[in-house]
């Protein structure tokens, strides 16, 4: 469970680092978890799935680990249940991102499970996790965009323009 450790830590210090999600003390309590309480409510949380409300919550027990931070273990170990609490995509399905909280937690997730079960009704298998991807790549790719020079937007389009056509 080492790797578990190793990855809280990095997911908060990269969190943290956010400007939105500056919080300074959040590294020293992820790097005064020890190994063992870390391997103790993974195990828990693990087990309670597809239960996300008590696996969130063996996992929040943890200091320094909040739903968002949990979302990210549980998508990372079971993304056909657990979605990531991604800022972008809790914009994109809920229309805000400001509230961190097991509740908020659990109708981003029943939204996400609902479209991925939709988007596999057509035979291809969607999970929630593919959804909150999908949803992170759109805003980041649109972001991305808006950043580019205008003249780099044009140059694109008359390259597009030029290439041959396959189909």
């Amino acid at each position: 469970m080492e790797v578990l450790l190793t990855f809280v830590s990095f997911l908060s210090s990269y969190c943290s680092l956010m400007p939105s999600n500056f919080r300074p003390r959040l590294l020293d309590y992820v790097s005064s978890l020890d190994e063992a309480s870390v391997e103790s409510a993974s195990r828990r949380a693990f087990a309670a799935l597809p239960d996300l409300s008590k696996a969130v919550s063996e996992l929040t027990v943890l200091k320094g680990v909040g739903p968002a931070t949990a979302s990210a273990v549980l998508a990372a170990y079971a993304p056909d249940v657990a979605p990531f609490m991604s800022d972008e995509a809790m914009i994109a399905a809920m229309g805000n991102a400001k509230e961190y909280t097991l509740k908020q937690y659990l109708a981003f997730a029943e939204k996400l499970q609902t479209k991925a079960k939709d988007l596999s009704a057509e035979g291809n298998i969607f999970t929630p996790s593919d959804v909150e991807r999908a949803l992170w790549s759109s805003a980041v790719g649109s972001k991305l965009l808006k950043s580019l020079p205008k003249d780099d937007l044009e140059a694109g389009a008359r390259k597009s323009i030029k290439r041959k056509k396959f189909f």
